[in-house]
This record gives C-alpha cells, structure tokens and sequence, in this order.
C-alpha cells in the first residue's frame, strides 16, 4: 500500500529534519576537531592524513554504496536475501582490507613517505566495522525512520571528536585522525545492533543466487560513486605529486572545511532524496515537486554559507585555524564556489538512482571526471592558489549540461526556473551581506568581526527571503514544527 501524499511528506520533513540533527551534530564535532587539532597538529601532519584520506575514499565507496544501494532501490526484500546481503558485505570487506593492505606499500613508495603504510593498513580495518552495522542503517534509511539514526550518529560523532582530541594531546600526530573514525565506526555500528535492529538477526544464510538482481543494479551504482569519488578526491591525489606535505596541508585544510559544509546539506539530501524518490520513483509529478522544492532549499541554506565564507574568509581563518593558517583565505574564498556549484549538483545522485538510472549516473559521473581531470592536472603545476582556480571554473562549466542532460529531462524544469534557483540565494545572500562587509572594517579582532557579519547578515537574509523566496522560509518554519501542515481540504 502506498503512503498517502500527506503521510509522504509528514515523513520526508520528519525525516529531513532528524538528518539535520544528526549531520549538524556531526559537522559541528567535525568543526570542533578542527579547530582543537590544528592548533596541536602541524600542517605536515595534515598533508599525510590528507594523502590516506583521498586514497581511502575509493575502498570507501565501494564498501558502503553497490549493494546498499540496490537495497534502498528495491521495494521488498525477503530475510533471507537480507542475510545474503549482510554477509556479502561482510566477505568484500575482508576483501577490500585485503586490497587496501596488499597496496599499502605501493602507495608508500608512490608519495616518498613510509609513514602511509602504516597508517592506511590501520584504516583498512573500519570497512568490516563499518559494514557490520550497515544493514541496520540502510532499514531505517528505507523506511525514513531518520530519529533513531540522528541519536545514533550523534553519539559516535561525540565518541569520534573526543578520540581525536584525546590522542592528539597525547602525541599521536597523523595517527590522531585514524584512531578517531575507528572509535566512531565502532560506537555506530554497536548502537545500530542495540536499538536499530527491531528483532532481526542475519541467519547463517548466503545464496549468490539471491544477491544477483542486486549486483546487476549495485554494480553501476557503485561504479558511478566511485568516479564521483574520483572527482572529489583526485585534487589531492595530484597535488600530493607536485608539492610537499607541508603545502598540501595548507590546501586541504580549508578544502576539507569546504567539504565539511558540503555534508551538512548534501548528506541530508543523498539520504532523504534517493529513498523518497524511491517511493514515487513512479509518479513523475512527485518527483518533479520533490526536485523542485529539493534545489530550492539547498540553494537557500548553502548560499549564505559560501557567500560569507568567500567575502569573510581572512577572520574566518584565523578565528578557526589560528594565525599559522591565516595565508590559506584566498584559498578558502576560492573554493567557497566549488562548494556552492558541488552543492546545486548533489540532487542529481538521489534522482537518478531514486528513478532506477544507475547507468545514466555512472555515464554522468564519467562525464564530469573527463571536464575537471585536465582543469586538476593544470591547476595543481600551478600550486595550490591554481589548482583552487581551475577547480572553481570547472564546476562553473558543468552548470547548464547539469541543467540540459538532468534536470531537463527527468524533472521538466526549464531554464530559467533553473537558473533562479541557482542565482536567487546567492544575490540574497550577497545582498544581506554588505552590511557587514563594511561594519567589520570597524573592528579589529577576528572573531568580534564574524560576530558583527552574522549579527547584521541574519535578520537581513530572512527579511529578504520573506520577500523573494517565501517557500524556503516556510519550510524551514515547518521543519521546526513552527507550522503545520494545513489539514485535508473539505469539499
């Protein structure tokens, strides 16, 4: 039986606003782990983790997406092939650990540095941890039961940024990161088997038979997230080539601070979207209105956050890193486009999967790999400031063939509904921001001048909003259960 259209939406807001909760808290530790470690860890310290990091994102991908995709996809699965799934996933993490270590070595010697092979063979061991708990997690997720989740998350997020912080003190320098994502693997996994499991244990059942239909779907979702893995990662990867780890340090810090604010809308939309679109996959104007309110939303709350970490980005820095970063803002306001345009393109991964499309995100994702590897390669013989440029000028590029080829077709959204969706918040935001731009002139103390540029941009952006963009603001009111939902029509 098919939920009703109020009952849908009841559950999507529910859903989307415990998967703020959680993705906030979780972006809010994140934060805080980073503010704490680099004033007790060196940017040489970073560029190491940064190398780890980028190489382990493909293991990653390929451990948490092929299988748990096609499982979200598919309407009802039966115990049995749920067990088969769990100890799928479980073989191909041994197996991938497997990998991971066997190609330590190699990719030691690749960097010059001895220190990486130790480091990602300890990493190697979150992928069985982390896919113990994942059948779990992928049950809620289906079923947009988000509240459990987001206490979960929130728990292992606390337990992740207080290893850090713990082992950072005590001297564990690159080691610090790693430590910390296995303490938060494993409190994650612990708790989904406590309260995620609603009476239901993997049986000692394995057909390959059974995890055939999910492999055929699996296999182009996963190959599509890891190519997208590829553009997200390959900056650092190719940069790690042409600079030391000490400069690398200085250019991932403020990207992966970048990055972190990408997870705090973009994870709520891959995590509510794919399963919601899921639900409707069949009924076309759902999920037109589901695209449409989805872009309209995620341009509202990322643009003021781009937009002032572009024109705020020099007091940011030193408020958030310390001075020893201060020379990494132009950095910073740089890639403040990258993330907006990653941003308004995150959408395109739910719908296409939430429709069944796997091939057509895999042959995306390959199309967006061909335009941004040569602007990498460019930019990063150039230095940091460089590859931040071509980086920026790419996403700028994949803008309209995001419009053409996606949003198009699969949403019937024209051009112009598509380009106010796009420019709308960020004029909005730039607009609530001169104020500050101008007051911040005044004072002299880095976080005093934050303070004055949030003070002044706030009331200002909701004002404008109000205004231009009267939709956003009444479903942030709903998702604070400031406004209900009105009741059935009566006729």
């Amino acid at each position: 039986m098919s939920p009703t259209p109020g009952g849908l939406k009841e559950k999507a807001f529910s859903a989307v606003r415990w998967t703020t909760v959680s993705t906030a808290t979780g972006v809010i530790m994140k934060l805080v782990q980073v503010v704490i470690l680099t004033h007790i860890l060196t940017p040489e310290d970073y560029g190491v983790m940064a190398i780890v990091a980028a190489v382990l994102t493909f293991p990653w991908v390929i451990n948490d997406t092929g299988l748990n995709s096609a499982y979200i996809h598919r309407r009802n699965v039966t115990d049995d092939e749920r067990s088969s799934l769990f100890w799928g996933g479980a073989i191909f993490a041994v197996l991938l650990g497997g990998v991971v270590l066997a190609l330590a070595p190699l990719i030691a010697w690749i960097y010059a540095d001895p220190r990486l092979l130790p480091l990602l063979g300890l990493s190697s061991a979150t992928f069985l941890v982390v896919i113990l708990g994942s059948q779990y997690r992928l049950e809620a997720e289906k079923t947009l039961r988000f509240r459990p989740m987001a206490v979960i998350e929130t728990i292992a997020a606390l337990a992740g940024t207080a290893t850090a912080i713990l082992t950072a003190v005590y001297g564990a320098g690159p080691y610090t990161l790693v430590w910390s994502s296995l303490a938060r693997s494993l409190v994650n996994t612990l708790l989904c088997w406590v309260y995620l499991s609603d009476g239901w244990k993997p049986s000692w059942h394995l057909s390959w038979r059974e995890l055939r239909p999910y492999m055929h779907f699996g296999l182009a979702a996963v190959s599509s997230a890891i190519i997208n893995n590829i553009n997200r990662s390959l900056d650092v990867i190719v940069l790690g080539k042409f600079v030391p780890a000490n400069s690398l340090g200085l250019y991932s810090v403020p990207r992966n601070f970048v990055e972190m604010l990408q997870q705090l809308v973009n994870n709520i939309i891959s995590r509510v979207g794919f399963p919601l679109i899921s639900s409707v996959q069949h009924d076309r104007p759902k999920v037109q209105a589901i695209i449409g309110a989805t872009l309209n939303m995620v341009g509202a709350i990322n643009a003021p956050l781009y937009v002032g970490m572009a024109l705020f980005a020099e007091p940011l820095v030193r408020v958030l890193f310390g001075a020893e970063w201060h020379h990494t803002g132009p950095l910073l306001a740089i890639l403040a486009v990258v993330g907006y345009v990653r941003s308004m393109l995150a959408p395109t991964r739910g719908l296409l999967l939430g429709l069944g499309l796997a091939r057509v995100e895999l042959w995306w994702s390959l199309g967006i790999l061909a335009l941004t590897l040569p602007a990498i390669v460019l930019g990063s013989m150039h230095g940091p400031a460089g590859l931040a440029v071509s980086m920026a000028l790419a996403s700028l590029l994949l803008l309209v063939p995001t419009w053409y080829g996606i949003y198009r077709p699969l949403a019937s959204l024209g051009f112009a509904s598509y380009a106010v969706l796009i420019v709308r918040p960020v004029l909005i935001a730039a607009l609530s921001m001169v104020p500050g731009v101008f007051l911040v002139r005044e004072f002299s103390q880095p976080i005093v001048q934050l303070a004055a540029a949030v003070l002044t941009t706030a009331p200002l952006y909701l004002l404008l909003n109000l205004l231009a963009n009267r939709p956003f603001v009444d479903s942030v009111l709903r998702l604070l259960l400031l406004r209900r939902a009105p009741g059935p029509s009566r006729s």
